[in-house]
């Protein structure tokens, strides 16, 4: 022992001693490291890869430990080594250790490890002894053969140590342990065989091929098998890292699959299920998830109860519902749509396709199964809404368009009575909504839907247009008289009270039909002669029903007629203004006029405002016409009396027009007319439709300076927030009961009150239509202020109203 001590301190330069001592243990790390990613790769090429990198790696470290010893010796003289034989006894040591890799790959008991040992302490050795000779061109060695064996009883000891405490899970610390045995090896066999060598410094005894000095090649020789070792590091240690990442990337794979919405199988080529995700699993009831690939993501799964049917095992075909003669394993293939039927009564509608895919190690095939359940079920429900009205059930106006189309196109007779349309309206239905709320609106619709269908056949259409309006499509009728007993049905039925909660609501109705015939042969026509037919109805008197025949298209041709002209009349300048006095109660003299338009129409003459102006009300030719009487209106007042003013009539329409202020300012403006001469009368009716806005433009206007008059005041809704609210000017009560006052005692009452009332708010009383002296002088005495009708002048144009006779008696005397 002292003499291997001496010949470590004193015969070896101990900076190459350490040097040796750390290539040795960096170079036994990283064979163990190498050989674990032998042992945990998978495929075969890999783990022999492997095997021989880590024999390799733990060869040339062994070898580059025992020439970098070799080069700190200091034996006295020049020392050259033989090239050939260095290389050879680096081949020797590398296939050693190859070997013991590969033979510890394949098999890891202890006999095999023993072996290895004994290739190990073999391998050293030979390189040892085979390095010596390649200083034989310098020396000639002898050795001590004591020396020599327990050099290599000491070698084999520490290799059997090594082989059977690395790569052994069993003992601790195994890679710690097996590197230092190794370690004691490879120094026992070196340092105890240089102890017992002896070196006789001959020259000329050999010449070697390739002779290579110490100074410069032990540098070399130490890098290069340094870098080496680095590299094969490196390599294992980047493998691993791809290693892991793939792992990753798999496990990735895994949950994302696990994630997805589809039910995905992985089947082998004879069509057994080998594996599915949870989708899968879902669908058809399978275990539950994989527990070993939630294992590889550090989660535990939870133990779910067996179930009788399991996925893996089973037969794709017998899963899927596919006949084996439909099915194929070989490409890929769309099955389709399929319905799959469960045991337990549940159905599943899904489509199926397949793709193969072929691995080096092995083949398989992915089928993909979609749930198309929730989706089908989902256009169900699309397709209800879209033709379904929401509220009572019934079909929506798309739907019955569609079924009048095809009814239309499908019809062949000639009978005009098997196809008819009817517009079904109810009468005052906004009020119950007004009244009692929209859910009791909600509940009246839903009851008269019932009750329409219940005086309808199978065959029949019944629709809810929108609002409180319905439609039928009535079919295979034989006369006119079974449409009419429909109709009559119906009214009837929508006139019987209808309880809701505690209130019993009555909604009649309104009936517009229009039967198919050679004029209105297309479904837009019908829908347009039974829309026009409703209208009528309405007009009669509601709660009542009115077919569409030559007679109201006679009149709807009129009126279409009247309309076209009526176009042309404001674009020709065809209106013409007549204007009616106004006059003090008591002094009879003339204080204003009232501007009334007339249509002075080409070859037929003079035109009254009943006639046209429900027509401009629905074309929204009011609006213009409107415009037109406050210009012309304005015009003429700027050459009247100082103290005459002029009023214009707005209907709802013209109140809500936007520009109306803007009419009204620039009339004023180009006209020059001071805008406490000019008067705009209302109704309460064109107040209701947008009361928010009407109030705005009304302050807007009598921001001008002009007056505002409450027109027709006791025949609309008398509503005393209107008189408190709005700025009226004055009110004019309706001839209605200015005309029947002295005969009827609740008239004269009515203007009784409202004179009262107009001068406790201290706003002055037109009184319109007085006819009789009687009832000018009953309103003088109730002390109304102004008086307008027939009795004081009949409307004229203006070159007429200012003659000496145009008043019908002569003003009182002062």
């Amino acid at each position: 022992m002292y003499n291997v001590l001496t010949c470590i301190t004193t015969e070896h330069d101990l900076s190459h001693v350490i040097a040796a001592l750390l290539v040795l243990t960096f170079s036994n790390c990283c064979s163990l490291v190498v050989f674990r990613r032998s042992m945990v790769a998978v495929q075969l090429q890999n783990q022999i890869f492997w095997a021989i990198a880590a024999g390799t790696v733990v060869g040339l470290g062994i070898w580059s430990t025992h020439f970098i010893a070799l080069l700190g010796y200091k034996p006295g003289f020049e020392v050259v080594f033989s090239g050939g034989r260095t290389i050879l006894s680096a081949m020797i040591v590398v296939t050693g250790f190859v070997t013991t890799a590969l033979l510890m790959r394949m098999n890891s008991d202890v006999l095999v490890r023993v072996l290895c040992a004994a290739i190990a302490t073999a391998s050293v050795a030979a390189m040892h002894f085979c390095g010596m000779t390649a200083l034989n061109a310098s020396a000639i060695m002898e050795y001590d053969q004591m020396m020599v064996t327990t050099a290599l009883v000491l070698g084999f000891m520490g290799y059997v140590a090594t082989y059977l405490t690395g790569a052994n899970p069993s003992i601790p610390r195994s890679t710690l342990l097996a590197t230092v045995f190794s370690i004691i090896a490879v120094l026992s066999i070196h340092f105890i065989s240089a102890t017992g060598t002896t070196m006789i410094p001959v020259k000329g005894l050999e010449i070697p091929a390739i002779a290579l000095r110490s100074g410069g090649l032990s540098i070399i020789i130490a890098l290069a098998m340094l870098l080496v070792v680095f590299i094969f590091a490196m390599a294992a240690g980047l493998d691993n890292q791809f290693q892991r990442i793939r792992n990753k990337e798999q496990r990735k794979l895994f949950v994302l699959a696990d994630a997805s919405s589809e039910g995905l199988f992985v089947v082998a080529p004879d069509g057994t299920i080998l594996s599915t995700n949870s989708s899968a699993r879902t669908m058809f009831k399978d275990d539950g998830p994989d527990a070993r690939k939630l294992e590889d993501l550090g989660l535990t799964p939870e133990p779910e109860p067996e179930t009788e049917q399991m996925l893996v095992g089973k037969k794709i075909q017998d899963i899927l519902q596919i006949k084996d003669e439909d099915i194929t394993f070989a490409g890929n293939h769309d099955f389709g749509e399929r319905r799959l039927r469960f045991s337990d009564g549940r159905e599943m509608v899904a489509t199926v396709s397949s793709r193969y895919v072929s691995e080096s190690d092995g083949d398989f095939i992915v089928f993909a199964v979609h749930d198309m359940t929730q989706r089908v079920r989902a256009e169900a429900r699309v397709r209800t809404l879209a033709y379904r009205d929401s509220l009572t059930g019934l079909y929506n106006r798309v739907a019955f368009n569609m079924a009048l189309e095809s009814a239309v196109s499908k019809r062949t007779g000639t009978n005009p009575h098997e196809l008819a349309v009817l517009i079904i309206d109810l009468d005052e239905f906004k009020e119950v909504n007004d009244q009692y709320g929209h859910g009791a609106g909600d509940t009246l619709l839903k009851s008269i839907g019932r009750r329409l269908s219940s005086q309808l056949e199978k065959k029949d259409v019944l629709s809810r247009l929108g609002g409180d309006e319905f439609a039928v499509l009535l079919r295979g009728r034989k006369s006119q008289d079974e449409i009419t007993d429909v109709a009559s049905r119906i009214l009837t039925a929508l006139s019987d009270p209808i309880a809701i909660g505690r209130r019993n609501l009555s909604s009649g109705g309104s009936i517009g039909i229009a039967m198919a015939s050679r004029g209105n042969h297309s479904a837009a026509r019908l829908l347009t002669f039974a829309d026009r037919a409703l209208y009528s109805a309405k007009e009669a008197g509601r709660n009542c029903f009115r077919f569409y025949d030559a007679e109201l298209h006679k009149q709807q041709m009129e009126a279409r007629n009247l309309e076209r002209a009526l176009h042309k009349a404001v674009e020709n300048d065809e209106l013409v203004l007549h204007f009616q006095p106004k006059v003090n109660a008591a002094t009879r003299d003339v204080v204003g006029h009232e501007a009334l338009v007339r249509w002075n129409r080409p070859g037929i003459g003079l035109v009254g405002p009943d006639t046209f102006i429900p027509i401009a009300e629905q074309s929204m030719l009011i609006v213009e016409i409107g415009r037109w009487t406050i210009q012309a209106a304005c015009r003429a007042a700027r050459h009247w009396g100082e103290n005459e003013s002029v009023a214009v009539n707005l209907s709802a329409r013209q109140l809500l027009d936007a520009d109306l202020v803007d009419t009204v300012r620039t009339a004023l403006a180009e006209t020059g007319l001071s805008p406490n001469r000019f008067e705009l009368e209302i109704t309460e009716t064109a107040i209701i439709h947008n009361t928010q806005l009407a109030t705005s433009i009304l302050l807007d206007l009598k921001s001008l300076g002009i007056k505002i008059s409450l027109d027709d005041f006791g025949t609309g809704y008398s509503s005393m927030s209107y008189i408190q609210e709005f700025p009226f000017d004055r009110i004019k009560i309706d001839r209605s009961f200015v005309t029947s006052m002295n005969v009827d005692p609740k008239s004269r009452a009515i203007v009784e009150a409202i004179i009262h009332l107009a001068h406790s708010l201290q706003i002055p009383v037109v009184a319109e239509g007085v006819e009789t002296e009687d009832q000018a002088e009953a309103l003088a005495r109730l002390a109304c202020e102004e008086l307008q009708g027939y009795l004081i002048a009949a409307p004229a144009p203006v070159e007429i109203i200012f003659e000496d006779d145009t008043l019908l008696f002569e003003p009182a005397q002062a």
